[in-house]
């Protein structure tokens, strides 16, 4: 009961259509039940009525969500409460929820007996479907185990999984599933919960989720060298929730499923160590060796012992939020160990308190340093350079678009081959990656030979260019 509990759905499904319906039932009810009370008394009398038991609630309503999306925009736009804007959608369902609310506790005061006890349930169920509807817009938790860090994967031990030495080209595997060589492929990958040791950097991190697709687990011998996916959450996050938030599984046993069970692998690996935790994806006495750990400590593992590519050219780094301004820092640092790059809503540059702030702390005074981690101080420092680079934002995030028309140039000019895209009618959320990474998991599928087709953002009408 417990584990069918934590895997309800938030997102769609019975909870939210059953919270939704509860809502707008007990909103008939007190409205009708307002009419016919009015209708009921003396000609003399009804008016009164009917204005303190219609139209009041529905002005305090009114009121309410004025109310509601004004805090709403405050904390969002004004005073940036959250670091990032809410967008339209999640300010519009605090408008909504304070709305219905406000609806409810006035005929919470109102009202008697049975019709009192309907306006308590409207109150709670109200809350519950805005924070919903807030969660559907953002995406971030797909479950009600998601809310309590439950995530449904199993721990496993993939150490020594594979040895490099048996490991094939992916034409040599494509030739032998043409052939017949090679059959009965999974239909599905797995993921699986893994200790990566933190053996350079001693960093505490979380464990790492790992997705192989059906092409790594054929019982063959001779498995494909895979290209590689690292990916992180944005902060508050966490592996499972980049996992389940990215749909990833999903996502790439679809690509699987039409590629000859070829997909990335993919490596949700925890920069963070916490939720509460802004690593700023480097190395510091503030929070550990977070650099190290994930450019050595996983980067190492994962080519040990999973059937992975060893070349720069086969590893792409993404993220969401600051996971993005972290994928786009260390992979224009590190271009021997990544050639794509795929973050969504990025950062202008590493972000936890103030400028001096962030010197004093995490880089010893060092200001160079710092200025070495802001992602456009860093392409430059590494120009030319020929890295791939995705760079996405939720059109409704505007920080995140302006960020982009500041980056995106400078990546060009340097000699990067850049794509800058907008998900159409999503902001800072979750919706946002699922659009920019599906459409770089073909770009990075084509440039390493995962699929002769070489992807038009056309094909992607949730997606739209960005001018640089």
């Amino acid at each position: 009961m417990g584990q069918w509990l934590m895997g309800v759905s938030l997102i769609d499904g019975w909870l939210p259509a059953v919270l939704f319906a509860i809502v707008i039932l007990s909103v008939v009810i007190l409205l009708v039940s307002a009419i016919a009370g009015g209708k009921q008394t003396v000609p003399s009398a009804k008016h009164n009525e009917c204005m303190r038991l219609v139209a009041l609630p529905i002005v305090i309503a009114i009121v309410a969500g004025v109310a509601g999306y004004t805090i709403a925009w405050l904390l969002s736009d004004v005073f940036v409460a959250f670091g990032v804007g809410l967008g339209p959608r999640v300010m519009a369902w605090a408008a909504a929820g304070s709305a219905v609310a406000g609806f409810a506790v006035a005929h919470l005061v109102l009202r008697k007996g049975m019709m009192r006890v309907v306006a308590v349930i409207l109150t709670v169920f109200a809350v519950l479907a805005a924070a919903i509807g807030i969660d559907q817009s953002y995406g971030e938790y797909g479950t009600i185990g998601s809310l309590f860090g439950v995530d449904p994967y199993g721990q496993a031990n993939l150490t020594g999984l594979t040895k490099r030495k048996d490991l094939t080209t992916i034409a040599q595997w494509r030739e032998q599933v043409a052939n017949g060589t090679i059959r009965d492929i999974p239909t599905k990958g797995t993921v699986d919960k893994v200790d990566i040791p933190a053996i350079k950097s001693q960093f505490k991190a979380r464990k790492t989720l790992v997705y192989l697709p059906p092409a790594a687990l054929v019982k063959t011998k001779r498995k494909p060298a895979l290209p590689v996916i690292l990916l992180m959450s944005g902060q508050p996050g966490s592996p499972g929730r980049a996992f389940q938030a990215g749909d990833i599984q999903t996502m790439m046993d679809g690509y699987a499923k039409n590629h000859d069970g070829l997909a990335p692998i993919v490596i949700a690996a925890d920069q963070l160590g916490d939720d509460s935790h802004n690593t700023l994806c480097v190395d510091s006495k503030v929070y550990g060796n977070a650099l190290t750990y994930l450019t050595q400590d996983v980067v190492n593992w994962v080519k040990t012992n999973l059937p992975a590519a060893q070349n720069a050219e086969d590893w792409a780094i993404a993220g969401f939020s600051q996971g993005a301004t972290c994928s786009l820092q260390i992979g224009v640092n590190h271009p021997d160990l990544f050639g794509t790059m795929i973050p969504t809503d990025s950062e202008l540059g590493p972000t936890n308190g103030t400028r001096q702030e962030m010197i004093d702390s995490f880089f010893d005074g060092d200001a160079k340093a710092y200025e070495n981690q802001v992602p456009i101080n860093a392409i430059r420092n590494h120009a030319p350079t020929h890295q791939t680079l995705i760079m996405g934002a939720g059109e409704k995030d505007t920080t995140s678009v302006r960020n982009i028309r500041k980056i995106a140039p400078v990546a060009v000019k340097a000699g990067m081959n850049v794509t800058a895209v907008e998900s159409i009618g999503n902001a800072h959320d979750w919706h946002a990656v699922q659009d920019v990474l599906r459409y770089g998991l073909a770009v990075f599928g084509y440039d390493t030979g995962l699929s002769d087709t070489k992807p038009d953002l056309s094909d992607y009408p949730n997606l739209k260019r960005v001018a640089v």
